[in-house]
């Protein structure tokens, strides 16, 4: 059975734009570049976000250590993205969290450690 071109062009055009609607639609999988600025200390970290509609997976790595922190709370409300992994100082854990507002491929906001606030940008890489 033959079928008319214009009924596999149509099937081929609507298999190619599925993992275009997907990645409209968690615009923040994929990796992240991010700098901030805590109580004086400045760091750079390199994320690797896994969107699945709300909700947000991941790990970061440590700018110089490469150290991983995987995500232990992430979500996606609009354009607000927040997460939140454990890391250690002197022997210490503590939760980090970020929380800022995505435009285009950039998250601007606030991020926490215990007693200690800053501000972070981060850039979603190619």
């Amino acid at each position: 059975m033959r079928l008319p071109l214009y009924a596999v062009l149509a099937a081929l055009i609507s298999v190619s734009t599925m993992g275009t609607a997907s990645a409209a639609d968690d615009p923040v999988s994929g990796s992240w570049i991010v700098h901030g600025k805590i109580s004086g200390f400045q760091f750079t970290l390199t994320c690797r976000f896994d969107q699945k509609g709300q909700a947000l997976g991941g790990t970061c790595y440590d700018g110089g250590t490469n150290k991983p922190h995987p995500l232990t709370r992430g979500a996606v409300s609009g354009d607000q993205v927040s997460w939140t992994y454990q890391s250690s100082y002197l022997f210490k854990t503590f939760d980090a969290t970020y929380s800022g507002t995505l435009s285009g491929a950039s998250i601007r906001g606030v991020a926490t450690a215990p007693g200690h606030e800053g501000n972070f940008t981060a850039e979603k890489q190619p």
